[in-house]
């Protein structure tokens, strides 16, 4: 039995660097099967139950190197058409012949079985260092974007399948939807995780899915052939089975009409769904309650509840980082749903940088969802927004980081918390939230505003962060750089006083607001709402405290002036302040903070072992190097 390993970035390799290579000579192979006339009755055939229906003249050619391709994942051999053509039960086999020299260079390569369904990819190389190297492939990267289509490591998609398969080894008696499934990666995971004796029987009958495109079933049935090609007596037939069961339809809408679990469920037993929806974002379709959003896998997430709606179900999805923090009235209305229908949802939150889930050619914060069954309204578990490097991928796939909030109210957004101590730290914090808008947002802040040397009571906060926030109270004298200022997202905080303005710049400058920024916000971002919501600012001060946080305030801003650096985009300047000469007073402005909120007594060491996880993530430190252009005093 050939079982293919988990395919995902390694040894300094991202998954598109392994594949790439190959798939060329796979696309070669394909443009000599277009010219071959090959027979696709047998094609047609096992796809007649498709809604969506195309010719299968281009699908027939793919069809014949995919073919191929398991004929030589199956065998070891090197590629020999005839020999793969008669092994499937095609009657024109012999013009297969043709596709032995584009794909001999496969020959040998030893992780040909476990690439496989990255190698049937009609899109091919579209990353954004092929298209600055050819021009040519821009159509296609622009397309595959449009559309969302980005696959899964299989890593990711083994975490997930055993997230949510039967752990009493039950497995037959579940039956897998991918809504999305592409190239099968996700059904290929359960297929592997399969320990029943016939698995050929479940492959046939135990795993379904949904594409919008014909292809994609096409190419996934072929990847779960490839799982059991040497148990089945009859590929053809098996194929053929597994493609009836793989329906090329709009699923949304599908799902949105009510039958699609009917038309796929094979009977009894508990359903588990899969996928990772396509992420694109603009065009406007409905979800369950028929108002629009232009977030096309919110329909997807909705399916957790909607078609997994036994009491036994379970799902899973991949989705962007916006399903906890996106504040737009679609994502609000489908995380109040994400309550209202129950279960257990585990949150898992990845970031972008410096490395990211799908790799470095789909660079995106992402969202491991899980919903189990559970009560109602759902109780609900979430992590930190992890960062990560290459070094750790293979230990950042568990639900040990999650922490449990209970059953909380997410409409607003979901919190990124990792720890009990940060659950009860955010629950401190909640009595001193003012509702949404009874605080005007703060305004932008133009370049002349900013530059001076006599101190305002205004308050700025730039309009991105990564390992801190970066908030001051004016730039360096204007004679003392050379060049325009960009004040672009920066926000301006007014104050009555200049003591005021002190206290705020203590409490911006905390560890407890930065830790708050990426509990509620994107990791990059810091919006207006942030700071006009932020509970950190409406705390009733007495006047001893007043005049603590403002002593501190004005230490923090001395010591955020000796870390500047300037950095020149397109001759715009931008100036960041480090908080790195100010951590006893970071440290002493937090544990007066949790006194005021009636936090524990160790927040601020809490908040201090955070920022150094955050920052260094792997133990290597990796704030940016001083840097300060001549004539800029650091």
């Amino acid at each position: 039995m050939t079982v293919a390993r988990p395919a995902s970035p390694r040894a300094g390799r991202s998954l598109e660097g392994q594949v790439a290579p190959l798939r060329e000579h796979v696309l070669a192979a394909v443009g000599v099967a277009r010219k071959l006339g090959l027979d696709g009755g047998w094609l047609e055939g096992a796809s007649r139950r498709d809604v969506i229906r195309t010719g299968v003249e281009d699908r027939v050619a793919w069809a014949a190197v995919a073919v191929t391709l398991v004929d030589i994942t199956r065998s070891g051999l090197a590629a020999d058409g005839c020999r793969a053509g008669a092994w499937f039960g095609v009657d024109d086999y012999l013009k297969w012949s043709a596709l032995d020299a584009p794909l001999r260079p496969l020959a040998g390569e030893a992780h040909l079985s476990e690439l496989l369904p990255y190698l049937l990819d009609t899109y091919g190389r579209t990353t954004r260092l092929d298209v600055m190297r050819d021009t040519s492939l821009s159509a296609s990267r622009a397309e595959r974007k449009k559309v969302g289509s980005f696959y899964t490591p299989s890593d990711v998609a083994e975490f997930m399948v055993a997230a949510i398969a039967d752990s009493a080894g039950a497995e037959a008696d579940e039956w897998w939807l991918d809504p999305a499934v592409g190239s099968g990666v996700f059904l290929a995971a359960a297929l592997r995780r399969c320990r029943a004796g016939d698995r050929v029987s479940f492959a046939e009958s135990r795993l379904t899915g949904c594409d919008i495109s014909p292809q994609a079933c096409d190419f996934a049935a072929f990847t779960l052939l490839a799982g059991v090609a040497s148990e089945t007596p009859d590929p053809l037939a098996t194929w053929a089975a597994i493609r009836g069961n793989l329906l090329a339809v709009d699923t949304p809408a599908a799902a949105r009409a009510g039958d699609l679990r009917g038309q796929l469920a094979p009977g009894q037993g508990p359903l588990r769904l899969i996928c990772n929806p396509p992420y694109a974002t603009g065009e406007v379709v409905p979800m369950a309650d028929g108002r629009p959003t232009t977030s096309l896998y919110l329909p997807f997430i909705e399916m957790s509840w909607t078609i997994a709606s036994g009491p036994e179900d379970a799902a899973a999805l991949v989705v962007p980082l916006a399903l906890g923090a996106n504040r737009s009235a679609d994502h609000r209305r489908c995380r109040s749903a994400m309550s209202a229908n129950g279960g257990e949802w585990t949150l898992l939150f990845f970031d972008r940088q410096p490395h990211a889930l799908f790799g470095e050619e789909a660079k995106t914060r992402a969202t491991i969802a899980i919903r189990r069954p559970g009560p109602t309204p759902s109780s609900i578990r979430t992590s930190r927004l992890l960062k990560w490097t290459s070094r750790q991928r293979a230990t950042i796939f568990t639900e040990a980081r999650a922490a449990g909030m209970g059953q909380t109210p997410i409409a607003r957004l979901v919190p990124k918390l990792g720890s009990d101590a940060e659950v009860a730290l955010y629950r401190a914090l909640e009595p001193h939230r003012l509702r949404s808008g009874a605080r005007p947002e703060p305004s932008k802040a133009a370049a002349s505003e900013i530059v001076g040397t006599a101190l305002s009571s205004d308050v700025f906060v730039a309009g991105t962060a990564y390992n801190f926030l970066n908030v001051f109270r004016n730039y360096p004298d204007q004679l003392s750089w050379r060049g325009t200022l960009s004040a672009s997202g920066i926000s301006r905080l007014r104050c009555a006083t200049i003591d005021e303005a002190d206290v705020v710049t203590a409490i911006l400058s905390s560890r407890m607001a930065y830790w708050l920024w990426h509990v509620e916000c994107d990791g990059f971002h810091v919006p207006a709402w942030f700071l006009a919501e932020l509970p950190l600012l409406n705390l009733k001060l007495e006047r001893k405290s007043a005049e603590e946080l403002a002593t501190l305030g004005r230490s923090a801003w001395a010591g955020l002036q000796q870390d500047v650096i300037c950095s020149a985009n397109r001759d715009r300047l931008t100036f960041a302040f480090r908080p790195t000469k100010i951590s006893d007073v970071r440290s002493a402005i937090d544990t007066l903070l949790a006194d005021l909120i009636g936090a524990d007594p160790s927040t601020a060491e809490m908040l201090r072992d955070f920022e150094q996880r955050v920052v260094s993530i792997d133990g290597s430190v990796r704030l940016a190097r001083n840097r300060v252009d001549e004539g800029v005093e650091g």
